[in-house]
């Protein structure tokens, strides 16, 4: 047990109809919190971290931390760059030993979204590293997902079969009604779709926005081909709620809080996921 590419980690979550938890884990609290979650639990992690986070944990200092702790796990462990958007993240990722990258060219339009997913791919698989990439948009931070406001915006099941076939991605980020950040409203996914691009596609399917639905829809979600879940709101609430609730000058108190909030949002989602007892 050790780092592994998410391709591995994703497949064995595809045989055991499980799921795994990427958790955005950005300093050494949290990072500890999700190895010792796991191993306690005996379940596979996705430790991973996006450039929004860089300001906070610089990828050149976090990340040969999250490499080494991961290749010390008696557990599975991918490291993932969350939400790659320059290609010079996305290498120096690969350079530091991240096991996995995502590209994100959602924004673009379908060719060259394809184009830039096919570079990454491209550079990825020399260094022997998976790639997730994203087709349709996952809806912004703080909004209530309206389904016929954003259709347009959704992954469309015959463009997801010809976007895999194309990039050869590892893994494929879909847009069913999920949305980053806190969920305003109880989000109403769109599962028929999920089962037609399942259906489609033969890569493992990724969802977004995990922080805020329900234990029934994330099982459902598994059942219809999800295998990777994002988990990053509900992680960094949890911290700063704990942080709010003692005393600042205390930084060894505050250390501890940190990682038992996060082990707690950690093996909450472990359980959702089914993933527990799974490592192999």
């Amino acid at each position: 047990m050790t780092l592994v590419s998410l391709k591995e980690i994703l497949k064995n979550a595809q045989d055991g109809k499980y799921a795994v938890i990427a958790g955005n884990l950005i300093n050494l609290e949290m990072i500890k919190a999700g190895i010792n979650t796991a191993e306690r639990l005996k379940s596979p992690l996705i430790l991973q971290i996006a450039p929004v986070q860089f300001e906070a944990a610089p990828l050149k200092f976090i990340g040969p931390m999250m490499v080494s702790i991961a290749k010390r796990a008696s557990v599975p462990v991918c490291v993932h760059l969350d939400h790659g958007f320059k290609l010079s993240e996305i290498q120096e990722a690969i350079e530091l030993g991240f096991s996995s990258v995502m590209i994100d060219a959602s924004a673009y339009d379908f060719e060259e979204n394809i184009r830039l997913t096919k570079e990454v791919v491209d550079c990825a698989k020399k260094h022997g590293v998976s790639v997730e990439a994203e087709l349709g948009c996952v809806g912004d931070e703080g909004v209530a997902v309206d389904m016929e406001k954003i259709k347009d915006k959704l992954t469309v099941p015959s463009l997801a079969k010809e976007f895999v076939e194309r990039t050869g991605c590892d893994a494929l980020a879909v847009a069913i009604g999920n949305a980053h950040g806190p969920y305003i409203k109880t989000p109403n996914l769109d599962f028929q779709r999920l089962e037609d691009i399942n259906s489609a596609v033969d890569v493992p399917l990724v969802l977004h926005g995990g922080s805020g639905i329900s234990k029934e829809d994330f099982r459902k979600s598994i059942s219809l081909g999800i295998t990777k879940v994002n988990v990053a709101t509900a992680i960094h609430q949890a911290v700063g709620n704990g942080i709010a609730s003692i005393n600042y000058k205390d930084f060894f108190k505050a250390s501890k809080v940190i990682e038992k909030e996060v082990s707690e949002v950690i093996e909450a989602h472990m359980d959702n996921f089914m993933s527990i007892g799974k490592a192999k």
